[in-house]
């Protein structure tokens, strides 16, 4: 099972292990449901949880579906511990709000949302969690920019993009953030697009903005995109699921893993991570963890 949590696909493990793949298959389901799902272990914890979550999917494929479907799942910021996830058909507004419904009956005490723009997530978020605040990726907020003025083919509006870099490049007050912003907007004041870019930032300003209203909600994905990339590098190898079910079950199990893996590279207010795994720190009290540990370790 270590193995195939690695990135083993059942054909190369039937070959190592000299067996055919559906022997592999059967003998590998059976321990993956064995473990508990990666939700119970949230369960709990809510005086431990940051409550600034990060929210995002990745799509993989799983025999049955012609198009690749979502594993959507959250990462508690301060923590960095994986509070839930679900695997569904799309990032629909159905499948966002279980999400959230779910996370609110774990009592995941949500306070900051961090995702990209996607209004399913927002409106999911702000049905369940009414009194949470909801902070756009500013990476992702660019990227739509950049893509609605073609910058990487056409340097027309290359100039325009590098102002736009700038005021998103570090966290400034709102003050100093409109004040950038209004300069902008007289320098490109005969120019409709760049217009309906700066207006629309205006618009905005309640989901751009929010990281303002605490220190600790970052502005960005990237603690996601991390994880993100990880996962990618083990869903290649293995080319997809036979079944929805084996596909919920291999995440489970991942993200369990990953839970109780120590951290070796955090840095700067994350440092003190180092050496602990995330799980650890969600439940705090060490000596639970310890027997929890010896019951999930995979």
């Amino acid at each position: 099972m270590n193995l195939h949590l690695l990135g083993l696909s059942f054909r190369s493990l039937a070959e190592t292990l000299d067996l055919n793949a559906s022997t592999v298959y059967r003998k590998i389901k059976l321990l993956l449901e064995e473990l508990p799902h990666c939700a119970d272990l949230t369960r709990g914890n809510d005086k431990h949880y940051s409550g600034i979550l990060l929210l995002d999917g990745k799509y993989t494929h799983v025999k049955g579906y012609k198009n690749k479907i979502p594993c959507i799942y959250g990462i508690d910021y301060l923590t960095h511990d994986i509070v839930h996830f679900v695997v569904s058909r799309g990032e629909n507004y159905h499948t966002s709000l279980s999400f959230f419904q779910s996370l609110r009956l774990l009592g995941y005490p949500l306070k900051a949302l961090i995702c990209d723009d996607n209004r399913n997530f927002q409106l999911a978020c702000r049905r369940t969690y009414s009194k949470a605040v909801i902070q756009i990726c500013h990476n992702h907020y660019k990227e739509i920019i950049r893509r609605q003025l073609f910058v990487r083919s056409d340097p027309t509006y290359r100039p325009f993009m590098y102002e736009i870099e700038k005021l998103f490049s570090k966290r400034r007050s709102q003050e100093e953030f409109f004040s950038i912003t209004r300069k902008i907007f007289l320098r490109y004041s005969a120019d409709s697009k760049c217009q309906s870019i700066l207006l629309d930032i205006e618009r905005r300003k309640r989901v751009l903005l929010a990281h303002l209203l605490e220190k600790h909600i970052p502005r960005t994905t990237n603690l996601i995109e991390c994880f993100n990339s990880h996962l990618e590098g083990r869903l290649k190898t293995i080319k997809g699921f036979q079944s929805i079910h084996h596909a919920r079950l291999w995440l489970n199990a991942y993200f369990i893993q990953r839970r109780l893996k120590p951290f070796t590279g955090c840095q700067g207010k994350f440092k003190k991570l180092n050496g602990k795994c995330s799980l650890q720190m969600a439940i705090g009290n060490q000596t639970k963890f310890q027997k929890l540990k010896q019951k999930l370790r995979p």
